[in-house]
């Protein structure tokens, strides 16, 4: 079973259902839930989250490493 689809409480502590959020490359990069969205979004630049081509200092390719 893929635990990234699976049903669980977020880890915020609203007792709410949480899914993963994606970044605009489709890695995952943190649980939320409607309570959190927002907030926990709010912790990464808005290109991260909405162009894939964004910049990043680090590998994102397995070949990369």
């Amino acid at each position: 079973m893929n635990n990234r689809f699976s049903p669980r409480p977020c880890p915020c502590g609203s007792g709410q259902e949480s899914w993963w959020e994606n970044d605009a490359r489709d890695i995952p990069l943190c649980r939320v839930c409607e309570k959190c969205i927002d907030e926990r979004l709010a912790r990464y630049r808005a290109d991260v989250l909405n162009d894939p081509g964004y910049e990043c200092d680090e590998p994102i390719e397995e070949e990369d490493y």
